[in-house]
């Protein structure tokens, strides 16, 4: 199986710098663009009816873990979103995966771009977080 750097340093490979996969700078980056299009679907919930009850699910802390390192991402309750390097103590959801594994559907958001049976360990450490990572997966290519 090809790795993501391999895949994308392979000649006639997508013009994706492979520097950009060999650290969490990569899953940060993808992490960065997925959480801009939760933060605008969110605000645009918080603005209506339905507003109260998905506040009821915020703040989420996630942490995406790898062999190569940890980066989290944090929604405030206004469906703010950020996202750093380092795993936070207090967290919703822990997905841990191969590295490779993780770029590799970040990028593509599809589930199937990765063998089949190849999932990841995703530790639950709240109800807020098993209800908002249920609905929210998908987004991610989870």
């Amino acid at each position: 199986m090809w790795s993501v750097l391999q895949m994308y340093s392979s000649p006639g490979a997508p013009s994706v710098r492979a520097r950009d996969w060999d650290t969490m700078d990569g899953i940060q980056r993808q992490l960065e663009t997925l959480c801009e299009e939760v933060e605008r679907q969110l605000k645009s919930k918080l603005h209506l009816q339905i507003g109260n009850l998905v506040r009821q699910y915020l703040p989420q802390t996630w942490i995406f873990e790898t062999e190569l390192g940890a980066c989290s991402i944090y929604i405030d309750i206004d469906g703010n979103a950020r996202v750093w390097h380092g795993a936070e103590r207090e967290r919703d959801i822990t997905l841990i995966w191969r590295f490779d594994a993780l770029a590799k559907v970040l990028e593509s958001k599809d589930r199937s771009s990765v063998e089949p049976g190849d999932y990841p360990t995703v530790l639950v450490q709240t109800e807020k977080g098993r209800a908002a990572f249920n609905y929210l997966k998908k987004e991610f290519g989870l």
